[in-house]
């Protein structure tokens, strides 16, 4: 069950966005596309720690957006978390994007700072249960929830960015020795109106999905490379990296 979703998930974020096949012209910045939900990858679940300790963490992230045109948006950005008793997460974020591939004769290749906080809630840890299909009887299943606000400034002249998301996140840790981490992340966001001129006020559908590395190396340190598609036209596909480092007692 957990595979065809993934595969579907797949298909539905590689197929291209039909406005962006039409439109060979550069494409302004969308509002959805200049906050954290937008230009950054998702990122699965946390694994369940000491309910005795709360602990801060480090999170280092890529994100570059394609077929949204003749330019590609890149981002980076860090971040702080700080998880409570081992489970709830809540985190603020501080990046850059800007175009790549730009033309400067024919549009502004200039970029824009993104900031965002999000808050993130394990509602149920299980055991096996789905992930037992795989055959490891040490697998783990979380399923939670997801609130995000985010603001990036002058993302195109007298323009500002809001958005605010909501999601429904749900990870597969597996594989004891690798800790291997598979994750769906469905959610909505809409754009929220915070600029000098008239914007209009959308709600977008996305989806993400990706892969991780928990513990890697040592303990604490955790790799995911995730993609997420936008169900609007001229968003395109967007891939990315996260490397986050907890620090444990």
């Amino acid at each position: 069950m957990t595979v065809r979703v993934c595969l579907m998930a797949g298909i539905a974020l590689a197929m291209p966005g039909v406005t962006w096949a039409q439109s060979p012209a550069p494409l302004p910045v969308l509002t959805v596309e200049a906050t954290p939900i937008g230009a950054l990858p998702p990122v699965a679940l946390p694994m369940p720690a000491s309910r005795d300790h709360n602990y801060w963490g480090l999170r280092l992230q890529t994100g570059n957006r394609r077929q949204r045109g003749p330019e590609d948006l890149f981002a980076v950005a860090g971040g702080i978390d700080y998880q409570v008793r081992g489970g709830s997460i809540f985190g603020v974020t501080g990046g850059y994007q800007w175009r790549q591939n730009c033309d400067a004769a024919t549009s502004d290749c200039g970029g824009h700072s993104l900031f965002g906080a999000r808050a993130r809630f394990n509602f149920l840890t299980g055991g096996p249960t789905i992930a037992g299909l795989f055959g490891d009887d040490a697998a783990t299943s979380t399923l939670g929830t997801e609130l995000g606000f985010g603001y990036a400034p002058s993302v195109t002249p007298g323009v500002n960015a809001c958005t605010l998301d909501v999601g429904v996140p749900f990870s597969i840790a597996m594989l004891e020795r690798i800790h291997l981490v598979t994750f769906v992340t469905p959610g909505i966001v809409w754009d929220l109106d915070c600029s000098s001129e008239d914007t209009p006020r959308n709600r977008s559908y996305l989806l993400g999905f990706g892969l991780g590395l928990q513990q890697l190396a040592f303990r604490g340190l955790d790799v995911h490379v995730g993609m997420q598609r936008i169900f609007r036209g001229t968003t395109g596909v967007q891939f990315g990296v996260t490397v986050t480092w907890v620090r444990l007692p």
